[in-house]
């Protein structure tokens, strides 16, 4: 037999189906004879946790107020939820002020009429429904019929606001509707995608940039650039995504940036590195290099016994002992192994005595800076013609520290007999 629903129900959509069944389940909890009012209002109660809209939750709260004034119970705070759901719905949209109509309601409500409150205060203070109010509907209690209306920007707001009353209710929270968690979950895939492209785009510009600073930097570092290169190589997006894979920690972009970071530090380092060893290496290469010389005289001085061969050189760079003494060495042996002596047997002079002079002018005057005599075969000056061990050598070098100034007679003179023994052997 089909129950008869009340139109505040009808209107929402229930059946006489769901009815029956509710009652049955309530019934069935309680073990003992439900009540239709009972029923009645627990569907309403079902309703208000559906709801999809403040809008749907005004209609509904105004329904079940009516519901329970028809039944002789207060339903003022059922009055209250209803205006404040009306109020968040104007707030969803845009409304900013409104105006409290009166009209037909009681004398202490109309003393409200027409008064304009920014929306936020109306929320705030709920004077409507007026607890005052002396209108009624279907019992004695409560039933205030002013409402809220949408005031024009233009109306001012009103400089005496009534009083907030004592308890305002909450609210149960919306029901999002489907076409909302798809229209969200889409919006998510959306900007879930946007950000993957984003990370991709970026994922290839980084890392065709890190290659190319590799190769480039390959002409000044091949180590460093090397590095560069290799470490770029994992962070394009498709080799990446499979080391994400496996590696959990590179999920989060920025420790990726910061793995890259270490690559770009360490290919610096390697630089750093490498010029700091060229420009150690240079710098022992000038402190190496033996500064040039100028031949003033070649004089064959060779005997029976010996053929030997006197030099005379300058080399104005040459300012200390020991650059004075190498110059002197290499100056004998490149003349040694370039001059070809008379003996068809021996071309090659077996002494060769060198004498770096302190200037052009005063060579040959006993301002030697160093002298070096060089005897490939070990055998000193004499030769054959000596066994005592003392003339037995390959270098017998001197060489001075004294500074000279070949302009200067004075320091001239400062150099004779400061030749010392720079090396014999």
């Amino acid at each position: 037999m089909a129950v008869s629903i009340p139109e505040e129900l009808r209107a929402f959509g229930i059946t006489s189906k769901e009815f029956v069944e509710k009652k049955r389940g309530l019934a069935k909890s309680a073990e003992t004879e439900v009540n239709d009012s009972d029923v009645i209002w627990e569907l309403f109660q079902d309703l208000t946790k559906k709801a999809l809209s403040y809008e749907m939750l005004q209609m509904l709260f105004w329904n079940m107020a009516i519901f329970k004034d028809k039944l002789g119970q207060n339903s003022f705070e059922y009055q209250q939820k209803s205006h404040k759901s009306r109020l968040l719905d104007l707030e969803q949209k845009g409304k900013t002020k409104v105006k409290i109509n009166a009209t037909g309601c009681s004398a202490s409500c109309r003393k409200m009429h027409n008064l304009v409150l920014p929306l936020e205060k109306a929320l705030q203070n709920l004077p409507v429904p007026n607890p005052k109010c002396e209108a009624t509907l279907y019992s004695a209690n409560t039933w205030c019929t002013s409402i809220y209306l949408v005031a024009k920007e233009s109306e001012k707001e009103s400089p005496k606001l009534p009083l907030a009353v004592e308890n305002v209710p909450e609210l149960p929270p919306l029901v999002k509707s489907i076409k909302n968690n798809e229209s969200d979950s889409a919006d998510e895939t959306a900007e879930r995608d946007s950000e993957q492209t984003e990370d991709n785009t970026m994922g290839w510009a980084i890392a065709t940039l890190t290659l190319c600073l590799g190769l480039g930097l390959l002409f000044f570092s091949p180590w460093a650039g090397g590095l560069l290169v290799a470490w770029s190589i994992p962070f394009f997006p498709p080799l990446m995504q499979r080391l994400r894979r496996s590696l959990p920690f590179l999920k989060h972009r920025w420790e990726r940036w910061g793995l890259l970071g270490i690559g770009f530090l360490l290919a610096l380092l390697l630089l750093l590195l490498t010029q700091l060893a060229d420009r150690e290496k240079n710098t022992s290469s000038t402190k190496s290099a033996i500064p040039p010389y100028e031949v003033l005289l070649i004089e064959d001085q060779s005997s029976s016994t010996r053929s030997r061969l006197r030099v005379s050189i300058v080399a104005p760079e040459a300012l200390t002992a020991r650059d004075r003494a190498r110059v002197a060495m290499n100056a004998a042996k490149q003349i040694q192994a370039s001059q070809v002596s008379d003996d068809p047997d021996n071309p090659q002079y077996e002494y060769v005595s060198v004498v770096l002079e302190a200037s052009t002018k005063s060579a040959g005057q006993g301002y030697a800076l160093a002298e070096a005599e060089y005897a490939p075969d070990g055998r000193g000056q004499q030769g054959i013609m000596s066994e005592d061990p003392d003339n037995q050598w390959k270098w017998n070098v001197s060489s001075s520290k004294a500074r000279v100034n070949p302009d200067d007679t004075n320091s001239l003179q400062n150099v004779k007999g400061t030749l010392e023994t720079f090396l014999k052997q």
